[in-house]
């Protein structure tokens, strides 16, 4: 599991601690959590160490990512230091339900390159409901990713992403986006590959307090999307003109 971090001192302990507790239940053998310093300012770091149980069935390791280079650089840090079959991509605050893991394990094991967690297909909650700003603007970038790369899936942004290893860490190797539309290029290579993509409704917990904001984000967002669905058509091997 890969935990990407930029100044979370205040949510990555009880994250931490969930994921101690609730992934020996989930995962059928070892697993390890990933958690990635982005060139954090405060105790993000003194935080996770301090909430790891020496006794844990559950390895956690911080990777550093110096330069506070975007969620994408930390991530793609993360995922090269990963050593498990399968790698999870979640956000510090958690919000997407483990409950859906076993399900996303599984259908790797039945061949999945990627599994993408979404909030949009029947099946999947968000509690609380999210503002109608937020609604819609979520729903523009999705048309826009639609309209500018190949990417068809129901919801690029959802924070919970389960690769293949042997998959992703050569794909991730290849991203150049470094802000928070690095997904839509990740999503992009992957289509433009041919992988076998599959989406898992997940029950999310909005915590009301992430740190995009929609109007200042938002175009830089757009931007990104498009950069990184031409990105992707470059860089990928047998590409679609």
């Amino acid at each position: 599991m890969v935990v990407p971090c930029f100044d979370e001192e205040r949510r990555i302990g009880p994250t931490v601690a969930r994921l101690l507790a609730d992934l020996p239940d989930l995962v059928d053998g070892a697993c390890e959590v990933v958690v990635v310093d982005d060139h954090c300012r405060d105790a993000t770091v003194a935080v996770v160490h301090a909430a790891v149980a020496a006794d844990s069935e559950v390895q956690v390791r911080v990777v550093p990512n110096g330069g506070a280079r975007g969620k994408g650089a930390a991530v793609r840090a993360g995922v090269a230091a990963a050593t498990g079959d399968a790698v999870l991509v979640v956000d510090a605050d958690l919000a997407g339900d483990l409950a859906a893991l076993p399900a996303m394990l599984a259908a790797v094991a039945m061949g999945a390159e990627a599994v993408l967690g979404t909030r949009q297909l029947p099946g999947s909650v968000i509690e609380p409901a999210r503002p109608l700003r937020r609604r819609v603007a979520a729903a523009a970038f999705r048309a826009v990713v639609r309209a500018l790369t190949p990417v068809r899936v129901s919801d690029p942004q959802c924070g919970m992403k389960l690769y293949r290893r042997t998959t992703i860490q050569p794909l991730m190797a290849d991203v150049r986006t470094d802000g928070y539309a690095f997904e839509v290029e990740v999503l992009a290579r992957l289509a433009r590959q041919g992988a076998h993509v599959v989406e898992q409704p997940v029950r999310w917990t909005d915590r009301g307090d992430g740190k995009v904001r929609v109007v200042r984000d938002g175009l830089r967002m757009v931007f990104e999307a498009r950069r990184a669905g031409r990105g992707a058509g470059r860089g990928a091997a047998g590409s679609s003109p």
